[in-house]
């Protein structure tokens, strides 16, 4: 009978091949490392050069994860955790592809007012941020902001958001709606929420002395009460060099402090423009003659600020972190028995 004689222990031990050191968990443990380096580099840098520093990283993970289960037993023989392994690869995946092809926006739209998607650059989109696989898909999106509800509690808690808006769907019918803070407006993969940026949007009627017809349009003015005594700000009459500062003048108290009240539009208030180092004071219905037309103040109304995600990765994400999870509790149960007998 032959006897294994056991190798002195300053043998050198046997060099690893490329493939077996891809595998090996020193490599595993060093690609976490620089992934978890990459992710805090993530937040420094442009967009575009992103992707591509956590993505090198997590490739390699992923080449790692495949090369140990082609040249080890560890897995081969335990299919949950392979599932789990698997599902994390799978998680990955779809977070770059997710972020590849995201996009977000804000939207600002006065009570009445329209929303029209043809173009994201159109004007009524702002801060619009995309993945290069982003195709825009909202240029037949009508909807129509009917106005909002908000309750506060005593000392000026904000309680949701909620939101009625009309839906223009292509082939003309109209569906209302009620979104909020919680409860999107869900067109497509995108997803309209409310946020909490509004205020008060003063309506104006603009007659100008040339030939053409009369314009009514809204200002935004800074979000209330966030803004409480900032509500002014400098604008421009469209289509002339007018600029006008305009700031409102609230001549109740709509901010009580001591009981639950709702946003709601001062019945006594005013406005105040200054023109040409001169002040004027307009209340609803009052006009003031420029050398290029007349402005008449209509009334106070409302604006409300929209929050637009898109993200088509969500359902797929959380079906595969379920099956995950499903293959670590099999893979754990099973372990457990095992060591129990």
């Amino acid at each position: 009978m032959k006897i294994a004689k056991a190798l002195p222990s300053d043998s050198p031990r046997p060099r690893l091949g490329l493939v077996e050191a891809m595998a090996s968990n020193r490599s595993t443990l060093l690609l976490l490392v620089v992934l978890a380096l990459a992710i805090t580099v993530y937040y420094q840098i442009t967009l575009a050069q992103r992707i591509w520093i956590i993505a090198l990283p997590t490739g390699l993970l992923i080449l790692n994860f495949v090369l140990a289960l082609a040249t080890r037993d560890i897995l081969k023989n335990n299919w949950p955790l392979m599932i789990f392994h698997f599902a994390l690869i799978a998680l990955v995946l779809l977070v770059f592809a997710g972020r590849m092809s995201f996009f977000s926006a804000t939207l600002e739209l006065a009570e009445n007012e329209e929303f029209f998607g043809q173009e994201k650059f159109s004007g009524q989109l702002e801060n619009v941020r995309q993945g290069p696989w982003h195709r825009y898909g909202l240029a037949a999106t009508r909807f129509t902001n009917l106005g909002f509800q908000i309750r506060y509690h005593p000392g000026i808690k904000r309680d949701d958001t909620t939101n009625r808006v009309m839906l223009i769907r292509p082939d003309g019918s109209r569906h209302s709606l009620v979104i909020g803070d919680h409860v999107p407006l869900v067109i497509g993969h995108y997803r309209f929420y409310t946020s909490h940026n509004k205020g008060y949007a003063p309506i104006f009627e603009w007659r100008p002395f040339a030939a053409g017809e009369s314009v009514v349009g809204s200002i935004h003015l800074p979000a209330y009460p966030t803004n409480e005594y900032r509500q002014a700000l400098q604008w421009t009459i469209p289509g002339t060099e007018t600029e006008l500062w305009t700031m409102l003048a609230i001549d109740e108290n709509v901010l009580p402090e001591d009981r639950e009240f709702e946003f709601r539009v001062p019945s006594e208030h005013r406005l105040i423009l200054r023109y040409a180092g001169q002040r004027h004071e307009l209340r609803p219905g009052d006009e003031l003659t420029l050398p290029a037309g007349i402005l008449r103040y209509r009334k106070l109304s409302t604006w409300m600020g929209y929050k637009v995600d898109y993200d088509w990765t969500r359902p797929w994400l959380l079906a595969t972190a379920l099956i995950g999870l499903l293959g670590l509790f099999v893979h754990f149960i099973v372990k457990f028995k095992l060591l129990a007998r």
